[in-house]
């Protein structure tokens, strides 16, 4: 329970009765907390200066990491003469190597079908100047298999023109471009 007293203002009047306890310490403690404040404000550094961004990546490697040995090949069918009734073969190969936590690798090849697909797995060239195209097939060869950590590898691509597919051909040069991946 507080208990009160009565207290005078200047000039000897009597005032409210004030709680028990306040009077000429409160001062006293109300600086002293206000100096405790200030110290710990003058602690806090001001927000002054220059802020900046930290990026932060990481890359988990899977088992098998592989990696071709170069970004680019080229699978050159040559000269197609429609006179010979015949296919025509091309092959052409890269390296890889596979690196990663597991001492064997796992590894499986997969291609986007070029840029002229007529469907799944329908690969076709483009002629260089007109909306012909000529159909062509494309094999892996390994299509998938394990390797040793850290061995060279050699992807061996092999693709066939049918000779029914480009005797009746607009004569001229046809192209496409194959994305081939190895996973993982």
């Amino acid at each position: 329970m507080l208990r009160s007293e009565p207290y005078s203002v200047r000039g000897g009047h009597s005032a409210a009765p004030r709680p028990f306890g306040v009077g000429k310490g409160l001062p006293r403690v109300l600086a002293a907390a206000i100096a405790i404040l200030a110290c710990l404000a003058a602690a806090v550094p001001t927000a002054s200066g220059d802020t900046g961004t930290l990026a932060v990546t990481a890359t988990v490697l899977s088992k098998s990491n592989c990696r071709f040995d170069t970004n680019t090949s080229t699978l050159n069918f040559g000269a197609l003469d429609p006179a010979v009734a015949a296919d025509v073969t091309a092959s052409t190969s890269v390296g890889f190597v596979c690196r990663g936590s597991a001492p064997v690798a796992a590894f499986l090849f997969t291609d986007d079908n070029g840029r002229n697909p007529a469907g799944p797995g329908a690969r076709r060239m483009r002629h260089a100047s007109a909306a012909e195209f000529l159909p062509y097939g494309l094999a892996f060869s390994p299509a998938s298999g394990t390797i040793l950590k850290n061995a060279p590898g050699t992807l061996t691509l092999s693709g066939t023109v049918g000779w029914a597919d480009f005797r009746g051909s607009m004569a001229g040069a046809y192209t496409d471009s194959v994305v081939v991946s190895i996973l993982p």
